[in-house]
């Protein structure tokens, strides 16, 4: 998750937030626009725990927050990536050469 975007839509329609995900992810590749849509969308959305009443209070706010939230964002990311093993990395100790 980055911010909640795709879970907040599924939550409002009523969906399987992995619809949603997937139609981002094609548009993405669909010229590019569900980027611009998400990115959008993550500064305008309120977030579950907002408390702002006014939408410009509500910019603020998650303008306020985003950039934390993409470096955990991106820890996160990095975290799995640590955790996922290379090619390289079979766990196996290489037999020494007979001879």
């Amino acid at each position: 998750m980055l911010f909640g975007v795709a879970g907040g839509l599924a939550e409002y329609f009523n969906i399987d937030p992995v619809l949603v995900r997937l139609v981002f992810a094609l548009s993405i590749f669909a010229g590019g626009m569900g980027l611009i849509a998400y990115l959008v969308l993550a500064i305008i959305m309120p977030q579950g725990d907002s408390s702002a009443a006014l939408p410009v209070d509500l910019v603020k706010e998650n303008l306020h927050t985003i950039g934390q939230e993409a470096a955990e964002a991106a820890h996160r990311a990095e975290e799995a990536v640590r955790r996922t093993p290379s090619a390289d990395d079979s766990g196996s100790v290489p037999e020494a050469p007979v001879g």
